[in-house]
């Protein structure tokens, strides 16, 4: 999956991209491996030939938000559209060695981006509307200018009061129609506010309540101090621990990045695990077997038969997927079984 780093300039957005990439960065696109402790168990139990985690692409190439009157660049907005998930740094932290356009305000700026990624497919839908008001096929029910049309002019209002289109409700086929649009208020929006050393830990009452707002409208939202955090990423990672401790920090940057990302996108993570390969895939909370088998090669869908599933608490108990599966804790799912986060599945099919 593709995460689009945005913001304004000077945010920290270069130092946080470092610090996610655990150091590893290479040019402005990295792939980062998701950080998960029982991934890093059954590896160490099955030593498989192959390790293949579950990754997230992020992007460093996206042009910032600027303060003038136009905030986004033709460039920007060309490659926002390509992400699935858009994470908004915002600065909360005084610095004179990195001047400011203007005063630093988190909340207004947080605010802004929102407005204007709202602004931007306002502009799209009304240019679309424009067009469907001349088309005859849009007054035909149910052809597929009609439907666009429909969806349009419903959700126009709510965009023109600032809500975005990840929070609506919208059947499968709008939301396909919202997807081949690349709408950038419906991609998964994270904030990341970063902040002085001092606040790291305990940020200030302003950015503490905006975070918990952020998160009941279900936008995930964190902070850290990218800078330092730029920092441990540089060390070996024996010494991230300590380090870490020593600031009162649990997780380093990268984890808290990952772990929003995938609350953001409503992901879930399940395991195969075989001597060849042992693999980690990332898949959308609520999604059945079949999905599953599809993510992991569409032939594996398309002759789905049952899946044999190994909850990870089992797994963790029994020692082993084969002792697992000798205390009768395999299950036989059909294809409606909605796969749970940790599962460890093997996928029976018509091969």
């Amino acid at each position: 999956m593709k995460v689009g780093i945005i913001g304004f300039g000077t945010t920290g957005r270069s130092s946080l991209y470092r610090a996610a990439a655990r150091g590893q960065a290479k040019g402005d696109v990295t792939a980062v491996p998701v950080p998960d402790a029982r991934f890093d168990a059954i590896v160490d139990q099955v030593k498989p030939k192959k390790i293949t985690p579950a990754t997230v692409v992020l992007h460093d190439d996206l042009d910032p938000v600027t303060h003038g009157a136009k905030r986004f660049t033709q460039r920007f907005l060309d490659n926002a559209r390509k992400m699935d998930v858009l994470l908004n740094v915002v600065r909360a932290f005084e610095s004179p060695m990195a001047p400011y356009e203007v005063d630093i305000d988190p909340l207004r700026d947080q605010t802004t981006v929102d407005e204007e990624l709202l602004l931007a497919d306002l502009a799209i839908i009304e240019n679309r509307l424009e067009r469907l008001a001349k088309s005859l096929n849009a007054r035909q029910p149910g052809h597929a200018d009609y439907l666009e049309k429909r969806l349009f002019e419903r959700i126009r209002e709510p965009l023109e009061n600032g809500q975005p289109i990840r929070e609506m409700e919208l059947d499968e086929d709008e939301q396909m129609i919202v997807r081949n649009y690349q709408f950038l208020s419906a991609k998964p929006m994270v904030v990341c506010f970063n902040v002085n050393e001092a606040e790291a830990v305990a940020q200030s009452p302003r950015v503490a309540e905006r975070m918990r707002a952020l998160a009941a409208s279900g936008t995930p939202a964190f902070a850290v101090c990218a800078t330092i955090e730029d920092e441990v990423a540089q060390l070996d990672p024996a010494d991230q621990p300590e380090f870490l401790a020593s600031l009162g920090l649990s997780a380093p940057a990268s984890h808290r990045v990952i772990q929003a990302v995938y609350e953001g996108m409503g992901l879930i993570t399940f395991f195969t695990a075989g001597e060849n390969e042992t693999r980690a895939w990332a898949l959308r909370r609520g999604a059945n077997a079949v999905k599953a088998a599809g993510t992991i090669h569409t032939d594996i869908a398309k002759g789905f038969i049952r899946a044999e599933v190994v909850s990870y608490a089992d797994y963790t108990v029994a020692g082993s997927l084969d002792a697992a599966y000798s205390a009768g804790k395999m299950r036989l799912e059909g294809k409606e079984y909605v796969v749970q986060d940790g599962d460890l599945l093997h996928i029976r099919n018509k091969s």
